[in-house]
């Protein structure tokens, strides 16, 4: 059962709504209300699913009450129901299920009780089957890809993908709407990539309904946030394992070794997002740390791995005099002098014919000694 509340101004508006949701038996009113004022008063006390609410009323506009309403109840579903269609757009940004115009045919009402219907049914489903949680995988590094049940998830449009990315890169952060089009739709007319915008918006929303139920696109104060449950993400997790980084040791190297193993290429690079460049350049920072930190510590426990290491940097950073001269430093250290001496040649020949430029002096030092030992 879909319990439901109904509010306009004037009594007289109500009666034909009423009249036509008594024919869905899915559908219990719980309650009529002509002064929006009250509902709020009501509010913590009331229990329903979805409100119809008139737009235009005069003590509280419906848009206004909607919002109220969401900040005590932020699964309840806002069905608007007016005789004006210039408000679709403030009622889109509200995520409201429906926009009726009055009068309300029968037939317009049948397709609103259905969506009604599509969003319960879903929800009961999380709450009987938990497999319906937590499936989400998002894959950061290299390229934007993401699995539902093991298999990749396919996006509306180009544009859905990218404000997905968007969302997953600033996770849990309120994002003003008129960044988000700066960001996604630079030098673009405002009003045309603001209605892009919503259309995204619209497309990622539904498609979050099939993938996770519990999750949503919240919207406050024209800013927009994506909630959403995730079974990993390789990005959050290389970000997470930093950011509680303390003392490097033997009970945390395994964990910080599988870590860095994340990280293949760089954040989003194969997608190409202009906005998304500080994030890349964040994230390569952090690797190098991560890979300084793990070889330091092998360097007293393991000049293999220690090398290891050296090379996977090398493999992000190739430019690195610092590491050339600690892996030649390790192959002196393990008897190996014609891998050093061939590391050098190669990087030597490397930086000439990529940057133009010889090896720095402490590195050639390292190479002397090599004709003397």
């Amino acid at each position: 059962m879909i319990r439901a509340i109904l509010v306009d101004d004037e009594e007289l508006s109500l009666i034909p709504i009423i009249e036509k949701l008594k024919q869905y038996e899915e559908i219990e009113i719980v309650k009529t209300y002509t002064e929006p004022t009250q509902v709020l008063q009501d509010l913590k006390a009331l229990s329903f699913d979805v409100v119809f609410v008139d737009i235009e009323m005069k003590k509280m506009d419906g848009i206004t009450l909607s919002k109220e309403i969401l900040a005590i109840h932020s699964n309840v579903q806002i069905v608007f129901v007016t005789a004006h269609s210039e408000y679709a757009i403030q009622a889109f940004e509200l995520n409201s299920i429906d926009y009726l115009l009055k009068p309300v045919t029968t037939k317009r009402l049948d397709n609103t009780i259905h969506r009604l219907k599509q969003h319960h049914l879903l929800i009961s489903n999380q709450v009987v089957n938990q497999t319906h949680q937590n499936q989400l995988i998002v894959k950061c590094f290299g390229e934007l890809v993401v699995y539902y049940n093991d298999h990749p998830v396919s996006f509306k449009t180009a544009k859905v993908k990218e404000l997905f990315a968007f969302f997953i890169t600033y996770r849990n952060t309120y994002i003003h709407r008129d960044v988000m089009i700066e960001k996604l739709w630079p030098n673009h007319d405002y009003k045309k990539s603001k209605i892009h915008l919503h259309t995204c918006l619209s497309h990622l929303r539904k498609m979050l309904e099939q993938l996770d139920p519990t999750g949503d696109i919240n919207f406050k104060d024209q800013h927009y946030c994506l909630r959403i449950q995730l079974k990993s993400c390789d990005a959050y997790e290389l970000y997470d394992v930093v950011d509680n980084l303390g003392r490097v040791d033997e009970s945390n190297i395994t964990k910080l070794e599988k870590a860095v193993h994340l990280y293949q290429e760089p954040y989003l690079e194969l997608n190409g997002y202009e906005w998304a460049y500080e994030k890349t350049q964040e994230y390569h920072h952090i690797i190098m740390q991560l890979l300084n930190e793990i070889i330091q510590y092998y360097e007293e426990k393991d000049l293999t791995k220690a090398l290891y290491y050296l090379q996977f940097q090398r493999k992000i950073e190739p430019y690195l005099d610092e590491n050339i001269k600690k892996s030649m430093e390790i192959l002196l250290k393990q008897n190996n002098r014609s891998e050093a001496i061939k590391l050098y040649f190669d990087y030597c020949k490397l930086m000439a014919e990529e940057l133009g430029l010889d090896p720095s002096d402490s590195i050639k030092k390292v190479y002397d000694s090599l004709l003397t030992s």
